[in-house]
């Protein structure tokens, strides 16, 4: 009899925590708010799967990890530089290599941290996705940033000025000064991080922050949407930044 590989029962079991979910957030956009029970049963059951599709990720991320720490291999290059530039690691630091810049990270993965919503689609056909009443969100990946990168939110919407004016960026830890850019659709944030000795870890946090969350119904009476919110975003994208500190 032949059985599927592991990584591929991880990736239906993935791919079915995704149906799931989808389903959950569909009912849960159509129920009435005279139910009190189901409504406090249907975002019980949005949490647990948006922690159970966390764990599927965690888990496929170490699987892979495991199996490509079996393969021997070696890597040359003509000196150190080359390597941060190129995101070369070497055999020991495995994990690293699931992750290749740039990093982009879309909505689709996003729904599955804490503190964000499902994601939407606009009138364009672009999908983003909002962040919730917690005010906070932390975004981590098993990945070992040890040289300069420049951080990128694309497509940013703030529910108010008044929200958009608190907002925070942080790298392990580390407060970011950060660019702003108004776009068609929303604002271009753009930050530069150059990792110390002490923000370096063998993952990388990524903190978005605002003061408060607005119910929208509070800005829009008319509305049935009962969410708080407080910005919204396309993609957030890592890039290495080493040749502009090179140069600089």
């Amino acid at each position: 009899m032949n059985f599927l590989p592991d990584s591929e029962i991880i990736n239906l079991k993935y791919q079915l925590a995704q149906q799931i979910k989808a389903n959950i957030n569909r009912a849960a956009s159509r129920k009435s708010s005279n139910t009190p029970f189901l409504d406090s049963f249907v975002d019980t059951l949005v949490d647990e799967m948006a922690e159970l599709k966390i764990e599927i990720s965690k888990l496929s991320l170490t699987l892979s990890s495991l199996k490509n720490s079996e393969n021997n291999y070696s890597v040359t290059a003509s000196n150190t530089e080359i390597n941060h530039i190129n995101h070369i690691y070497s055999p020991t630091d495995n994990k690293n290599e699931f992750w290749r810049f740039p990093i982009k990270i879309d909505p689709e993965y996003l729904q599955n941290i804490d503190n964000f919503h499902y994601p939407e689609e606009n009138e364009n056909g672009n999908h983003y996705i909002w962040m919730g009443s917690g005010n906070k969100t932390s975004i981590e990946f098993p990945i070992n940033l040890v040289s300069p990168i420049k951080l990128i939110l694309k497509n940013v919407r703030f529910i108010t000025d008044e929200i958009r004016e608190s907002f925070k960026l942080f790298i392990n830890g580390e407060q970011l000064q950060f660019e702003s850019v108004k776009q068609n659709y929303g604002y271009t944030i753009a930050a530069s991080w150059l990792p110390s000795p002490n923000s370096i870890k063998d993952k990388c946090t990524i903190d978005l922050s605002v003061d408060r969350s607005i119910s929208v119904q509070e800005l829009y009476p008319e509305t049935n949407d009962t969410r708080k919110l407080c910005l919204a975003l396309s993609e957030i994208e890592i890039q290495n930044n080493t040749q502009e500190y090179v140069n600089t």
